[in-house]
């Protein structure tokens, strides 16, 4: 299928990024112009420094840009004010984090369930059968008593997946998903996000390591703050080697 016949999930035109300390100006990013479709899966790469975090971080409304324009499903993000970003993230995004980022003192049901709070338009029983859902997604619905400290590593990183796709997102934004995991639990990770690009979903992955670009339709790389290249493949995903 050609582009002209997919759906544009975000859409960015000479997009920049400065931060400004004190007298002193940090190009982060400059001139960026990228396209991300329905069903695409994207990886980012270049050197520490190089602006793909930042570049992350205003694909996820976490930021905004300095200069140029962002849409995300067709919403003019520029223009929206701290809280309409924050009910847009909720609703379009679903994050996936190096650290987990889970809450200690609460289960993974609870874990899973927490972007569902922020909703008013779900009641308590569509609530639980999203988390219950989203748990079976990644294998991990024996598990919704247990405790972050009581899993493992990939365990935690499964409940993460799980809490991402409880709000039924349009893309994933994944950053180094396999950072903080061994190579047998790194594999299994990204094998399961292969699974879910499979299934439909819409992935855009920061990764610093290659056998997890591999799995990525499209490669994009940053340098200096610009699109230095970008790679597409035909290829199916490919599994990352033990």
């Amino acid at each position: 299928m050609t582009t002209a016949n997919k759906e544009q999930l975000i859409s960015m035109g000479k997009l920049s990024k400065v931060f400004y300390t004190d007298d002193v100006e940090t190009h982060a990013l400059t001139n960026i112009d990228l396209n991300i479709y329905k069903g695409d899966y994207v990886s980012i790469s270049g050197p520490s420094g190089c602006g793909k975090s930042t570049l992350l971080g205003i694909m996820g409304l976490l930021d905004t840009p300095t200069e140029g324009s962002y849409f995300l499903a067709g919403t003019d993000a520029s223009s929206l004010s701290a809280s309409e970003r924050a009910r847009l993230r909720n609703q379009e995004i679903g994050f996936i984090f190096q650290a987990f980022n889970l809450i200690s003192d609460l289960n993974v049901f609870e874990n899973v369930e927490m972007p569902l709070t922020y909703r008013n338009d779900l009641s308590k029983a569509e609530r639980k059968a999203r988390v219950v859902k989203a748990l079976e997604q990644v294998d991990m619905g024996h598990r919704q008593k247990h405790y972050p400290s009581q899993l493992s590593g990939g365990q935690q990183q499964r409940v993460a997946i799980a809490r991402a796709l409880v709000t039924n997102p349009s893309i994933l934004l994944v950053d180094e998903p396999t950072g903080n995991l061994d190579s047998k639990n790194a594999e299994m990770v990204m094998s399961l996000l292969d699974k879910l690009h499979q299934e439909g979903a819409t992935i855009c992955m920061v990764t610093h390591d290659p056998r997890s670009a591999m799995y990525a339709k499209r490669s994009i790389e940053i340098m200096d703050g610009v699109i230095a290249a970008e790679n597409e493949t035909a290829k199916p995903a490919l599994a990352a080697t033990a």
